[in-house]
């Protein structure tokens, strides 16, 4: 049976990797990249979500003896999903209670005459990086498609030498498990880390490097149009964008006056 499977798909290769080639297939993968979540999340989850409802239906039905536990794990089965399909469409909401808890846990960045200090709530510890370690910094802006779209937004610091760390006095259990410090002489800030849009004036200020870094949004990229609906009281802009030609990496502040490979180079 392998064998005439083998021999089949050889006679046919032509015509199997022309349709593949074809621009049918081509708009289809562009189909399936525009409509990941659809595919890879919401429609699972809808599939689990109704196996759920069968398997709830036929137990309320046909009066299965159940106890309180598979009642349980039956109407999560069912419902677990549809919360899940929600989220996906409107966003999940936290109550303020949340956003504080979470706000007190983010990275946070402070400067003075001594370096910058970014305060690591989440690890229970500061790093403290002198400015006379600093040799370069790199603004990063770039997005990675692939299931769905992840942008990527912030700093890399490269160091001459190991930034000091300083622990809380309080520690949580994990962080006491692990207290084992990064030993690396790259430091990346992202563009969650409060006061991040104080960086450039700061590197002004303490490093004497006038900053000039093009903030361009690589996920809206270039119009191209633009169309206004007015439909009653609710007025709809539909725009047309093409990917930008924007760089993905540009130096702020660098000792040496190298490019960014030579820079990188010296860090591997």
């Amino acid at each position: 049976m392998i064998f005439v499977i083998i021999a089949l798909l050889g006679i046919f290769k032509e015509r199997i990797s022309k349709w593949y080639d074809d621009e049918k297939t081509i708009n289809l993968r562009k189909w399936i990249a525009k409509h990941s979540h659809l595919i890879f999340f919401i429609v699972p989850l809808s599939i689990f979500s109704l196996i759920g409802f069968l398997v709830l239906i036929f137990a309320i039905t046909l009066k299965w003896n159940v106890d309180l536990l598979g009642w349980i794990t039956i109407s999560a089965f069912a419902f677990f999903p549809l919360y899940l399909i929600y989220g996906f469409i409107f966003g999940f909401s936290i109550s303020e209670k949340q956003q504080k808890r979470l706000e007190e846990r983010q990275n946070k960045i402070l400067f003075d005459d001594k370096g910058i200090t970014i305060e690591m709530p989440l690890f229970d510890k500061d790093c403290l990086i002198s400015w006379q370690s600093i040799e370069a910094i790199i603004y990063y802006n770039y997005i990675v498609s692939s299931d769905f779209t992840e942008h990527y937004e912030g700093y890399k610091l490269y160091l001459n030498t190991i930034p000091i760390y300083t622990k809380y006095e309080k520690q949580w259990w994990l962080n006491k498990l692990f207290p084992k410090d990064s030993q690396s002489k790259i430091i990346d800030i992202d563009n969650k880390t409060k006061y991040f849009l104080e960086i450039p004036k700061i590197v002004e200020k303490y490093l004497n490097s006038k900053v000039e870094i093009n903030f361009k949004d690589p996920i809206k990229g270039i119009l191209i149009s633009s169309e206004t609906c007015q439909n009653k009281n609710k007025t709809t802009t539909i725009e047309k964008r093409k990917p930008s030609n924007h760089e993905a990496e540009q130096i702020v502040f660098d000792k040496f006056n190298r490019s960014i490979n030579e820079i990188k180079k010296g860090y591997r």
